[in-house]
């Protein structure tokens, strides 16, 4: 009886490892399809036309961040309700008018 008691164990500890291996392996899979297909993310060869070059928190709902495109650095105000533009920056980081 003891070895079969032995047998059922061992028989039961590998189906164990090899379920754990299956799902570990369909996580993987689902994490990979996930990085490939949802987060858009930037190529290496591709040049981003906007890139957000700085960003301040003034409040947990309210920022303002500078934002480059085209070479142009500008400052914007972000709210839950809006988007403003608040000024330009040259290449001193002066503001323009």
């Amino acid at each position: 009886m003891n070895g079969a008691f032995e047998v059922n164990l061992l028989s039961t500890g590998l189906k164990t490892a090899a379920m754990l291996l299956i799902v570990l392996a369909v996580l993987i899979c689902v994490l990979y399809i996930m990085k490939r297909f949802l987060f858009f993310q930037k190529k290496s060869g591709e040049e981003q036309l906007i890139k957000v070059v700085s960003s301040m928190h003034l409040s947990p709902k309210e920022r303002i961040q500078v934002v480059e495109i085209s070479g142009e650095r500008i400052v914007i105000g972000i709210t839950p309700g809006s988007i403003n533009f608040l000024a330009r920056l040259s290449d001193g980081n002066e503001r323009n008018e």
